[in-house]
């Protein structure tokens, strides 16, 4: 629920004027009643007393008009003997208003020309009421500039929190698109390499069916398990996308693939009729999560490329510890070719490489086939994982 606002914001436009008019008229009258009739002739009196009730009725709506009509009513007090303690306060009540709306550059200026009406007021020879409506006028002054400088704050620190809302949407929308852009990677890699696994192997099944049973049958195996991790895999991934962003149990959840994962990456490309050759070298380590996710992602989609485009049974695969980087080379000795302008397998590889400041080498090898190298940057670890001193 909204707070309510005070009654001077939730009048409309006709209703303050008229508010604002009979104000003017009650102070007006109040002045003719009490003084202006008794002490001066009255066409002097009317005059004084409008000039005193003019700016009471135009001042929130004409702030500058009204201080000049409240400026000249103190200047003409002096005509009539007690005009001066009518006019000081319209023209007190409108230099607060002046002061609360606009800034200190404004606002200096118009104190001082409405000091001139003490001024005015000491050339007539009463110099004892000088003070006491100087002290006034400035003290409505710096109360209506204290609220305004309260109000000003407030709007700005309104407008303060606008703006970071709308840095916070920006900045969760950035989010939610870089976390869509990474789901479609995962789910590229995941699909990619496993439906090339399943279309080898079912094909192969179809062929062997009859002839070799059995080793149909174990093709038969190789697409429930790559089926199954597939599967595993996917909704691990699918679970992210739901509104309330918790999994459906504990046992949905499935690690992230890694470097440690490779062995069966391999085994089931091979499953796929590709022949991998796994090496690694340099010093073993604990490397990032992200780190190791990319690198594990980099080699499925390298060996999904060879597997679909390669014509070819074998591939090479090397992963080298550096102290200050992982290297991996995927190569193939297969039909080779340009490298395609269009689909997500060598885009995705490339911006997995350039989140971590690495780099991605992917091109046919000059003799025929393909290779992909990708370099990156790792913090320097010891032998048990630990950072480096």
């Amino acid at each position: 629920m909204q707070p309510r606002p005070p009654l001077s914001q939730r009048l409309r436009p006709g209703q303050r004027f008229v508010v604002e008019v009979a104000a003017g008229l009650g102070y007006g009258l109040v002045a003719w009643v009490l003084f202006a009739h008794k002490i001066a002739p009255w066409p002097l009196a009317f005059g004084g007393t409008a000039l005193v009730a003019l700016p009471v009725a135009i001042g929130q709506r004409r702030l500058l008009l009204g201080f000049a009509c409240a400026l000249v009513g103190f200047w003409l007090a002096p005509l009539a003997p007690l005009l001066p303690f009518l006019a000081v306060a319209p023209l007190g009540y409108v230099l607060y208003l002046v002061a609360g709306r606009y800034p200190a550059r404004t606002g200096l200026p118009v104190l001082v020309a409405a000091l001139t009406g003490p001024a005015a007021t000491a050339l007539t020879g009463r110099a004892g009421g000088v003070l006491p409506f100087a002290v006034a006028l400035v003290l409505c002054w710096t109360v209506g500039y204290a609220r305004g400088e309260h109000r000003r704050y407030g709007d700005e620190l309104v407008r303060h929190h606008a703006r970071m809302a709308q840095v916070e949407r920006e900045r969760a929308r950035r989010g939610a698109a870089e976390e869509r852009m990474r789901i479609a990677r995962e789910l590229h890699d995941v699909v990619a390499h496993s439906m090339s696994v399943i279309t080898v192997q079912a094909g192969f099944g179809r062929l062997m069916v009859r002839e070799r049973p059995d080793e149909a049958g174990a093709a038969l195996a190789a697409i429930e398990t790559t089926g199954r991790q597939t599967l595993a895999e996917m909704r691990r991934l699918l679970n992210v996308l739901r509104a309330d962003g918790a999994p459906d149990t504990p046992a949905d959840l499935t690690p992230t693939p890694g470097l440690a994962d490779l062995e069966q990456l391999v085994t089931r490309t091979g499953q796929a009729g590709i022949r991998v050759e796994l090496t690694i070298t340099g010093q073993h380590r604990q490397l990032p999560a992200g780190v190791e996710l990319s690198a594990y992602r980099i080699v499925q989609e390298a060996l999904t490329n060879v597997a679909k485009h390669a014509a070819t049974t074998t591939a090479n695969v090397a992963v080298d510890y550096l102290p200050h980087e992982l290297v991996i080379e995927v190569t193939d000795h297969g039909r080779g070719g340009p490298v395609a302008s269009t689909g997500l397998g060598l885009t995705g590889m490339r911006e997995r490489v350039q989140l971590y400041g690495g780099h991605l080498d992917a091109a046919p090898l000059p003799g025929g086939g393909f290779r992909v190298a990708a370099r990156l940057p790792t913090p320097a670890l010891d032998a048990v994982g630990a950072p480096a001193t």
